[in-house]
């Protein structure tokens, strides 16, 4: 008996309809095929991907269109560089447009590492792109479709798959992604950008509780026309924030403690706003001291440029015209400043005292 597989169309391959004729493109094969009325009728299943089958089933009685369609290369298994994926079930998350299929081996993976992410799924579709979670004693492994599977411990494990979701994303999307949090006030939102280690997490969590919505903490994708859209991932909060933010403490202590690759220990929390675009009122860059003052000083036109291509998800020094484009309407009608601080509350004060002068 054959191992079963988790069978997807092979990348690329497209089913078109021209005058009651229904064409199947391969174009890794640069083949071209007359599809029967069968086989157009079952392409939607396939797409979203068909479960447990075994090529044993495949050549039994209704199974030859599979199998068929496998041999010309239209269907292929869900693998990574180390073979066939072993999918019990999966999940279609949507990432700002990408939709992302993640297969675990079992529903016990999906239970133990969903819950963070659940927000995101909807019903299932064909994916843009395909992630293989699997479990080999107490190690978990997360890959993306035909690449190398990572080995974590379990507490590692949300991390790394929310990397991976990155990675797919940063790979997919048409939009500008900028490492950055966004928060929601008044029908326009704030960006906060900052090195590693800036607060931006921190500081945007406090920032619910002076009216502002928390959108993301991590992501915010740039439109052409320069409107911002937060990638709705949990907030992540390293663990020398977790007595500073009362206004949640109960939700903190309730959540697991997770690791991230750079041996920090996080714990996830859910958002309080909705994602949706919107025009940019404020940007700041976030400059955490030791001691000393909260103030915002002003950032000049060039400078803020600076900022958010140093934010850039693309780590490219020089600016596209395509990005100038965007990051020239994210400031039109901006205001933007340096906020330099040491004491949280303090930094809340000048934070909104900024946006409400502007």
């Amino acid at each position: 008996m054959s191992e079963p597989l988790f069978v997807l169309p092979a990348a690329g391959v497209t089913l078109a309809q021209v005058n009651r004729q229904h064409l199947l493109l391969v174009p890794e094969k640069e083949l071209l095929f007359s599809a029967t009325p069968p086989v157009a009728e079952a392409w939607a299943g396939f797409e979203l991907g068909v479960a447990s089958v075994t090529l044993d089933a495949a050549a039994e009685t209704g199974g030859g269109i599979l199998l068929d369609l496998m041999q010309i290369g239209a269907l292929e298994p869900l693998a990574t560089t180390s073979g066939p994926a072993r999918v019990g079930c999966s999940e279609t998350l949507d990432l700002a447009g990408v939709h992302v299929v993640v297969a675990f081996e079992d529903d016990a993976l999906r239970t133990e590492l969903m819950p963070c992410f659940a927000h995101l799924a909807v019903a299932p579709r064909r994916g843009d792109a395909h992630l293989v979670v699997q479990r080999d004693g107490d190690r978990i492994g997360i890959a993306r479709r035909d690449g190398d599977m990572e080995w974590v411990a379990p507490h590692e494990a949300v991390p790394l798959l929310k990397i991976k979701m990155t990675e797919t994303l940063f790979d997919h999307t048409q939009y500008i992604m900028l490492h950055a949090a966004q928060l929601g006030r008044d029908g326009r939102c704030l960006l906060l950008l900052g090195d590693a280690g800036a607060g931006k997490s921190t500081l945007a969590t406090a920032l619910e509780g002076a009216g502002f919505a928390l959108l993301s903490d991590d992501i915010v994708l740039l439109s052409q026309s320069g409107e911002a859209s937060a990638l709705p991932f949990p907030v992540t909060l390293k663990e020398g924030s977790w007595s500073l933010l009362d206004h949640r403490r109960a939700e903190i202590q309730d959540a697991g403690q997770h690791l991230r690759p750079d041996a920090l220990s996080v714990r996830y929390l859910g958002l309080s706003g909705e994602a949706g675009w919107k025009d940019v009122g404020w940007v700041l860059k976030l400059d955490r001291q030791q001691d000393g003052p909260a103030s915002v000083s002003e950032l000049s036109l060039a400078e803020t440029f600076s900022v958010l291509l140093g934010a850039a998800w693309s780590g490219e020094e020089a600016m596209s015209p395509e990005v100038f484009e965007a990051m020239a309407g994210c400031l039109n009608g901006a205001r933007y400043g340096r906020l330099t601080y040491s004491d949280l509350q303090r930094a809340l004060t000048e934070v909104s005292r900024f946006c409400e002068e502007g």
